[in-house]
């Protein structure tokens, strides 16, 4: 059943929360066809150490945007309600909603005004900028809000993968005298952390409640499995620097499946139109 709530023809689709995403055209898929890609690779934040000694990016095939659905409100809203219901066994312990930088700012308000907690911020403070051999340094503060002795927070984030920023965040929560209950994320696409995140090993777990569970695939850029589009240049690392790109190559493989579709009813059964 549809949610009744809509705006600018973006209504939100109650039980799909991806699909959702996709109507606020925040949702990447690679469009492919017998093991071709007729779209391109995307980056992923995370790096590894190359052959080269160089820091490379991890690429795949799925790419959540959720800074677009920023832009509407009534989804970011129905997300918060949804989180809430998956809350319940933790919330009675959360003080306080913390939105880590700055996938988290906005799904925080709205986590705050449906829980009845208040909601902070952390930021980004730059330590060292950007040169031609290193990128930009930076470490998470607490400058606009700050963090009170005694209270129980819980870390919101849209996206979480090697939950690099959640072990910096809770580390600094702690450090200030506070104490953090619950991780909160949109999307927890990592392939190892599931419902329990321990930053060390004999160290404290963090129970992990995410929307969306769905482990992605991400792969070296000199992986067998993507190696051939790297070399090809079929890759974009910096996806939402050209996201028009990504959503131009998914409609135009969905345009091109359906009207062979409309040739050949048999065409392509076995693929996934994006």
């Amino acid at each position: 059943m549809e949610f009744s709530l809509s705006l600018d023809g973006v209504t939100v689709a109650s039980d799909d929360h991806l699909e959702t995403l996709r109507r606020c055209g925040g949702y990447y898929a690679c469009p492919k066809a017998e093991g071709r890609r007729f779209g391109p690779l995307v980056g992923y934040a995370g790096r590894y150490d190359a052959s080269d000694g160089s820091k490379k990016q991890w690429v795949g095939e799925v790419y959540a945007n959720f800074a677009m659905a920023e832009e509407y409100p009534h989804v970011l809203f129905h997300y918060a309600r949804c989180l809430k219901s998956l809350l319940v066994p933790y919330v009675s312990d959360v003080d306080v909603f913390c939105g880590a930088p700055i996938g988290g700012y906005d799904i925080v308000k709205m986590l705050g005004l449906v829980c009845g907690r208040r909601a902070v911020k952390a930021e980004k403070e730059v330590t060292a900028l950007k040169t031609e051999t290193s990128r930009e340094q930076s470490r998470l503060v607490f400058a606009r809000h700050a963090i009170a002795l005694g209270l129980r927070y819980a870390i919101v984030e849209d996206v979480c993968n090697n939950f690099s920023t959640t072990a910096e965040l809770v580390k600094l929560i702690e450090s200030c005298g506070g104490t953090v209950s619950v991780i909160v994320c949109l999307l927890n696409r990592s392939l190892t952390v599931r419902k329990l995140f321990t930053i060390a090993p004999g160290g404290s777990s963090y129970p992990v409640v995410s929307l969306v569970d769905v482990p992605i695939p991400e792969y070296r850029q000199d992986d067998p499995a993507v190696a051939n589009d790297i070399a090809a240049g079929n890759v974009v690392l910096k996806p939402k620097n050209e996201w028009p790109r990504l959503m131009e190559a998914m409609a135009r493989y969905r345009a091109e499946f359906l009207l062979a579709r409309q040739r050949n009813p048999l065409a392509g059964l076995q693929e996934r139109a994006c």
